[in-house]
């Protein structure tokens, strides 16, 4: 379909909430673990933190952990990269 990919392309997602943070703390985990992808990383701004999900089996992620502002934590070696985020570079971008 157009701007469709097949899930076994991606080895993590990362998404910025906005006014639809429900969305993406809810049925997009369950949407992201069903369809295999490892990881799954969420700037939320509601709640001014970061979860980070991953080891996606039997339709949901094993392993959540929220991060909190002034933290930085490691991408899962699911990925295939070594790679530090900074909790409030995802919040803010390069304003913070």
């Amino acid at each position: 379909m157009k701007n469709c990919y097949a899930a076994h392309v991606f080895r993590m997602v990362v998404e910025v909430t906005s006014t639809n943070w429900a969305d993406d703390l809810g049925p997009k985990v369950e949407d992201y673990a069903q369809a295999g992808i490892p990881v799954y990383v969420v700037a939320d701004r509601k709640h001014d933190q970061v979860l980070l999900c991953s080891d996606p089996r039997g339709g949901e992620y094993k392993n959540k952990a929220h991060h909190k502002r002034g933290t930085s934590f490691l991408v899962p070696d699911e990925v295939g990269v070594g790679m530090e985020l900074s909790v409030d570079r995802l919040l803010d971008g390069d304003e913070g």
